[in-house]
């Protein structure tokens, strides 16, 4: 009886051990190491550039701007949901893995915007306190401003607040991250955020322009690899005056806005919060903050918590201050601008060994699904601005702005421009067992030098040169 038994064992045992070899060999599957200028989605994405060069937007003469700002922070009731009336019963924080629902308010959050028009031809930047802005709120937007501004003709960005509004991401992915998907946070966020680029559009008057940078080594560091890593110590900014006298500022800066940890429950724009309310207490009407090239880098300053939000925002504010008391503004603006669309490889998500990831069809599943990737370039005047569908590392970003920087110009590389590929750090470092690589790294080990070469063959369009 015993043998009989025994038998039995031995059979399950081996039919789970073939199970287990079956799905280990189609559940997985091998980096794909093909370099990426030999594949079909190269190919498609450089016939895709070229015709977006073709049909550029390119104007020159003088500037009209508008200004827009408003309040996207919910308010939390234990009675019935009413996003008409801003009540939430139940958003969990976005950014952490394990953070908390929200409870309440620490600082407001908004979304805002910069409206730029010559010759009738605009262009709207529009950046939120949120840790990215989902492909599901632009799809929302897009549809609500039909027929009166086109995808191309925006420019999405965040701050990158961890401390923010989740459930806007489908999939398991974006569960795990920001909380159950809900419908009605995304078309509450996407009426905010529409009526935020119509209010900026009719607010346009005419304007003057400028661009500059600081450098401010003291608030950021290099996460990756440390003191010894290449570090964005930019702070970059663009300053627009109405002749009202009005003025808004941007700043984008490098450093992570993760400050405020995952024990927090309350909404709160980080430090890039403190950096906008700071100057907006001095002598700027409307601030603005992008995410730049925030792949690799965190930030870094004194105290704990909200103390070191204020510490690093207040600091850079000041920095920024200093910066933009020097700049001289144009009222005549050279806009060129560019959007197309771009291929994208397999993925190649979850790290399963240095030689293996979770095989593409079992990814995708667990993903958001990818539309068609856009990326876009923007020149006024000696700015060259990349809005970026990822999270850029800023040793890559490095690169390419030096290069501008040698042929004159200022750069902006800003994240998180509608939809999200990831980390993109540079190669050397995919297989190095950080977070960066093995679990945001989702492409394979060629996706950042495809990437950065779409960036400078965007960037050489824009300044008509070859850098």
């Amino acid at each position: 009886m015993k043998g009989r038994w025994l038998k039995i064992l031995l059979k399950i045992l081996g039919g789970l051990l073939v199970l287990l070899v079956l799905v280990f060999y189609f559940g997985t599957t091998p980096i794909d190491t093909t370099p990426y200028f030999e594949t079909q989605y190269y190919r498609n994405t450089i016939q895709n550039i070229n015709e977006a060069v073709k049909n550029k937007t390119a104007v020159h003469g003088p500037l009209f701007a508008g200004f827009a700002k408003t309040n996207i922070t919910p308010q939390t009731t234990n009675g019935v949901a009413n996003p008409d009336q801003d009540l939430f019963t139940n958003i969990k924080l976005a950014g952490y893995g394990d953070g908390k629902m929200a409870t309440g308010t620490h600082d407001s959050i908004y979304a805002k915007a910069i409206a730029l028009s010559i010759n009738d031809e605009s262009v709207v930047l529009v950046s939120a306190d949120l840790v990215a802005i989902p492909e599901e709120i632009v799809l929302d937007v897009k549809k609500r401003l039909k027929n009166k501004i086109s995808r191309k003709q925006l420019y999405f960005g965040a701050t990158h607040t961890h401390a923010s509004i989740g459930n806007c991401m489908p999939g398991y992915v974006g569960k795990s991250f920001s909380g159950e998907y809900q419908v009605a946070v995304v078309e509450w966020l996407g009426k905010k955020i529409s009526d935020l680029i119509l209010k900026a559009l009719a607010d346009k008057k005419p304007a003057q322009l400028s661009s500059g940078y600081i450098k401010v080594p003291n608030l950021v560091r290099n996460r990756i690899i440390g003191e010894t890593g290449r570090l964005n110590d930019k702070l970059d900014l663009v300053s627009i005056v109405q002749e009202n006298g009005k003025k808004a500022s941007i700043g984008v800066f490098s450093a992570h806005a993760t400050v405020i940890g995952p024990d927090n429950d309350l909404y709160s724009g980080d430090y890039p919060g403190y950096f906008q309310r700071y100057l907006e207490k001095e002598t700027v009407d409307l601030a603005l903050f992008f995410a730049g090239t925030v792949g690799s880098h965190s930030n870094k300053g004194e105290g704990h918590n909200f103390d070191k939000a204020k510490y690093i925002g207040e600091t850079l504010a000041d920095s920024a201050l200093v910066a933009l008391n020097k700049m001289k503004h144009s009222p005549r603006v050279e806009l060129n601008a560019i959007s197309s669309e771009i291929e994208i490889p397999k993925l190649q998500f979850l790290y399963i060994s240095d030689r293996l990831r979770l095989a593409p069809f079992l990814s995708k599943k667990l993903m958001p699904p990818m539309r068609p990737v856009q990326i876009q370039g923007l020149k006024l005047n000696n700015l060259i601005w990349l809005a970026l569908p990822y999270e850029l590392s800023g040793e890559y970003g490095l690169d390419l702005k030096n290069a501008l920087e040698l042929q004159g110009y200022n750069a902006v590389l800003s994240s998180f421009n509608g939809q999200y590929l990831g980390y993109i750090i540079p190669s050397k470092y995919y297989y190095y067992d950080t977070y960066e690589a093995r679990l945001m790294g989702w492409y394979g080990p060629t996706m950042g030098d495809y990437l950065m070469e779409l960036n400078f063959k965007m960037a050489n369009a824009l300044t008509n040169s070859r850098l």
